[in-house]
């Protein structure tokens, strides 16, 4: 179904000559899960949808597209890019200034992302210096990710390159060594460059950068925002919604509008 409407969409702006200004970008959200009544597989990499672990993170993705450097065609870009880097890189490839990628509604921090442009359009695949917060309980620097889990998140395993199949043969039930009832002692440390499979952790063997990262995340999260949605339950069928939008789909949810303040009455 990707494949036929991939073909086609390019098909399409072929034959109306929009193709060398075009960029495509398909990318998955998350990796995924491997365990539990719909078992994915995300070898080789350690865990999968619902954790950080590479399995849950480092998903599958491609580009293409006439307005792409020719000589990125067939190569892979080695930098790390965040799903969050994707609006910002579009943004400036449609035109807008720097200033205008960033800014945002009253009440919503500004946007928060890396301008990837130059690696798409110019073909320079330059390394990521910044720091990637994955979540409240995940920060990437350079080569290194600090991550810690609950004690129930038991979706800390590897795959083998057969999995699901009619038995547990290929999934190996890894101890969740990232929790630890102490909090201040809870968490792991890996070098993704040398153990990008996440099978050693560094915790005691470079306690110093573990703190220095554990550290860092508990200052990240300081400053994370996370959108509010209590009020959202003016609802509608998919199929309502698409009636109403010439087929396509989209937020089903929405508040209803706030009512006006009463009003005081005027003293006569």
């Amino acid at each position: 179904c990707v494949h036929e409407s991939t073909v086609n969409i390019t098909d399409a702006l072929k034959a109306k000559g929009m193709w060398d200004n075009t960029f495509m970008l398909y990318l998955s959200d998350n990796g995924a899960p491997n365990t539990g009544s719909e078992p994915g597989n995300n070898y080789p990499w350690r865990g999968g949808k619902g954790n950080f672990f590479e399995g849950g993170v480092r998903v599958a993705s491609f580009a293409a597209g006439g307005y792409m450097s020719p000589s990125l065609h067939g190569q892979t870009l080695t930098s790390a890019m965040h799903i969050a880097d994707v609006y910002t890189t579009f943004c400036r490839m449609a035109g807008r200034s720097e200033q205008e990628c960033i800014d945002a509604p009253d009440g919503v921090p500004a946007t928060d992302g890396v301008d990837y442009t130059g690696r798409f359009v110019n073909g320079v695949d330059t390394p990521r210096t910044e720091e990637i917060w994955l979540s409240h309980r995940a920060l990437i620097q350079g080569n290194y990710k600090f991550i810690w889990t609950y004690e129930w998140e038991v979706l800390a395993s590897h795959n083998g390159p057969v999995w699901p199949n009619a038995n547990d043969e290929g999934l190996e039930a890894d101890p969740n060594e990232c929790y630890n009832a102490d909090w201040t002692q809870r968490g792991c440390l890996f070098d993704l460059s040398a153990d990008p499979e996440e099978r050693v952790n560094l915790r005691t063997v470079d306690n110093e950068r573990w703190w220095t990262m554990k550290n860092r995340l508990a200052q990240l999260n300081t400053g994370s925002f996370a959108s509010e949605l209590v009020g959202y339950d003016e609802c509608i069928t998919i199929d309502e919604y698409a009636a109403a939008n010439q087929g396509h789909a989209g937020p089903l949810c929405s508040s209803p509008p706030t009512p006006p303040p009463p009003t005081t009455p005027v003293p006569t």
